[in-house]
């Protein structure tokens, strides 16, 4: 009982902070877990490359695929003007 109340007495404000503000590192949690997964399966990739492109499919989705195709599109027309 003694332990518990230290942890919470030493905790105190960010227990308090996680009832004001509520988020959560769940999202990140989970694709990172996603992401162990895929390794998991792989039994290895030829590259980072294809690791990478892997991971990016399975987040079609998600602000990891857009910002990918952003910068995708982005190096395309650099290399079109050039």
């Amino acid at each position: 009982m003694k332990k518990a109340r230290r942890t919470i007495r030493k905790h105190f404000d960010e227990i308090i902070n996680s009832f004001i503000y509520g988020f959560s590192n769940g999202p990140i949690e989970g694709s990172n877990n996603k992401i162990k997964a895929i390794k998991r399966t792989a039994y290895g990739f030829r590259s980072f490359k294809n690791f990478r492109l892997r991971i990016l499919i399975s987040f079609k989705n998600s602000f990891y695929s857009m910002n990918y195709k952003q910068k995708a599109a982005d190096l395309n027309n650099v290399k079109s003007a050039a």
